[in-house]
């Protein structure tokens, strides 16, 4: 690896901030930060996430992403607000060391994206060469059929993953986590949550305890394999009567396809 990109990474390790997602300007999630109710895990039972480390002038934030081909990684687009350039981690249970960072090529949001209500919250990002998947530490997930959106049934448990907070306003940890989330009907989660678009889904136990939160947006909710959704942004982490809110990757799976051929 480029000695200065290891030093950068080494440097910004200690300096990392949060992004924020917001909407309707209630208390937001922050895209850096720890599962909340989750336990340890490890790469090789995921090994579809990236850790993406991201620079806007001399800070540096982090979000999560999937794996999707050997050039490009799945993530939200609130992630690259403002960002400069970023560095993509595979094949590691650790956030700061192992497995092999890449440099990227090109940082893509959805045109559509909407940063006020967070509608199409997709983005793509393409590493500068072909990623070693060796299918024990990295390989991609599946992805599912376009939908059209808004037919992510109710009551389906998905595994969500990342380095985010294991409580509100708590800090970031190295260790990748995991948490079991169970997903809600669409008018179920306007009922909650307000008007929510067929490009939205939100999961997570009524009475709270379970969630993803700071430092995992952008990152995977899986089920078999099959990428169902990215983490895009909630009313503070496992809040009672706030599930959290992910991008229906079915509903963008048009836009996938055509910037990704994948």
């Amino acid at each position: 690896m480029d000695k200065l990109l290891v030093y950068l990474l080494v440097c910004c390790a200690v300096c990392i901030k949060d992004v924020w997602s917001k909407k309707h300007g209630h208390e937001a999630k922050l895209s850096g930060g720890r599962i909340v109710g989750g336990y340890n895990t490890t790469i090789q039972s995921v090994p579809y996430q990236a850790y993406i480390l991201l620079q806007k002038g001399s800070d540096y934030y982090q979000c999560g992403g999937s794996i999707i081909s050997k050039r490009h990684i799945l993530t939200a687009s609130h992630c690259l607000e403002g960002m400069q350039r970023a560095f993509v981690r595979i094949g590691s249970t650790k956030s700061d060391s192992g497995g092999t960072v890449y440099p990227t090529r090109r940082l893509l949001k959805h045109p559509k994206y909407n940063s006020r209500t967070k509608d199409f919250d997709v983005a793509m990002i393409t590493v500068n060469k072909d990623m070693d998947l060796d299918g024990t530490n990295a390989k991609t997930v599946d992805l599912p059929e376009n939908s059209g959106g808004g037919a992510v049934p109710a009551n389906e448990t998905l595994l969500v993953t990342g380095w985010g907070a294991t409580s509100e306003g708590s800090a970031t940890t190295n260790t990748l986590r995991a948490v079991e989330v169970m997903t809600h009907s669409l008018s179920r989660c306007r009922q909650l949550l307000g008007n929510l678009t067929k490009r939205m889904f939100c999961a997570g136990p009524i009475e709270g305890g379970k969630d993803s939160c700071q430092g995992d947006s952008g990152g995977p909710a899986v089920k078999d394999n099959t990428l169902i959704g990215i983490v895009s942004y909630g009313f503070g982490c496992a809040r009672p009567k706030k599930p959290g809110v992910y991008t229906d990757v079915a509903g963008v799976r048009p836009w996938i396809k055509r910037v990704s051929q994948v």
